[in-house]
């Protein structure tokens, strides 16, 4: 599934940086291309307001200074018209006045100009978190709730905990959630995440049961056709602790 995204950017630098990254993420984990699909870029309000009244994105990437007005105010415009899309504000505005009025107006990432790509990153990763425990909770929990709502901000929401068990790496751990919330839906027995990420059946193991431990997963006991049971793991959200 790819997540549909409208940018609204008047530099047209930034724009299509955004649209390129979005497209072909230059990070290390190749898991993130294909992920999102850019479905229409605008420079201004007037633009902008006819895209958002045609298409619904999952997610909108939203400049505050365009050349016809507030992006704020399209975006209050936008959301009582019942616009429901992850908005991350991308601008180089400092004032506290514009912080609240965003996160009154349901903002869920403040990204300030120059923009940083890791910091992106590290949007993008809590956009999927969100959209993953959304589109696979059947009853809240503390964990899916903390991920929704930020939680503990100690962290950003696909950083490990400072301190890891031997033999359990942050690259390595990244590499595995990012599988998760590749599939969300999609539950992986030690061998299929072994394949995946090209490791061992005894090192996947170690990282599926840590992620186990910390609530991070869920485990179903599946038999297979000679009766022995083999555990599958889900993702349900990351761990604040």
């Amino acid at each position: 599934m790819a997540y549909s995204v409208i940018i609204v950017e008047d530099e047209v630098a930034v724009s299509q940086l955004l649209a390129q990254y979005l497209l072909f993420p230059q990070t290390q984990d190749t898991v993130r291309q294909g992920q999102y699909q850019v479905v229409g870029c605008a420079g201004s309000i007037k633009v902008a307001t006819g895209l958002l009244k045609a298409l619904q994105p999952d997610l909108l990437l939203l400049d505050i200074y365009l050349p016809d007005g507030s992006g704020l105010e399209l975006l209050q415009q936008v959301r009582k018209q019942g616009l429901k899309s992850d908005v991350m504000l991308i601008t180089a505005a400092k004032e506290v006045t514009i912080l609240e009025q965003a996160m009154q107006l349901g903002v869920c990432d403040f990204l300030v100009k120059p923009l940083m790509l890791k910091r992106l990153d590290q949007a993008l990763a809590r956009f999927e978190a969100r959209q993953h425990c959304l589109s696979v909770a059947e009853e809240v929990t503390q964990s899916i709730a903390d991920t929704l709502f930020g939680g503990d901000n100690k962290q950003s929401s696909n950083q490990v905990p400072v301190r890891l068990p031997k033999g359990v790496d942050a690259l390595t751990l990244d590499k595995i959630r990012s599988v998760f919330i590749e599939h969300p839906k999609q539950s992986y027995t030690v061998q299929q995440m072994g394949a995946l990420v090209g490791m061992s059946r005894s090192t996947a193991r170690r990282y599926l049961e840590y992620m186990l431990a910390i609530d991070e997963l869920i485990v179903d006991q599946n038999y297979g056709a000679i009766g022995r049971p083999e555990r599958s793991y889900r993702f349900i959200g990351f761990n604040k602790s």
